[in-house]
């Protein structure tokens, strides 16, 4: 397995761990307006995340710039576990340069 499919690999994880985190996440009592907005935040990355992996010429073509800012991202707003394996992927991206 070369870098880039190790690459994908975690970030494709990362992504499906943060979009059960955000859709487990509305099944909360105390909805509030941010944690809504969060929620959705959540959502909108996880599903960036696993297009570019699942349609990768259509969409983003993923690499490890993206995977880096997206798994900081995820990390401080939304899902911890899944923004963790997002960053480290881009970090394993950045490693074949």
């Amino acid at each position: 397995m070369q870098n880039q499919d190790i690459m994908k690999l975690l970030a494709g994880l990362g992504g499906a761990i943060g979009l059960i985190d955000a859709i487990l996440g509305f099944g909360g009592k105390n909805l509030d307006n941010s944690k809504v907005i969060l929620l959705v935040l959540s959502i909108i990355l996880a599903a960036i995340i696993l297009l570019s992996i699942i349609i990768p010429h259509k969409f983003v073509e993923i690499n490890w710039i993206i995977c880096v800012v997206i798994g900081i991202i995820m990390i401080i707003y939304t899902s911890l576990v899944g923004g963790v394996l997002v960053l480290v992927g881009g970090f394993v991206g950045y490693t074949e340069r």
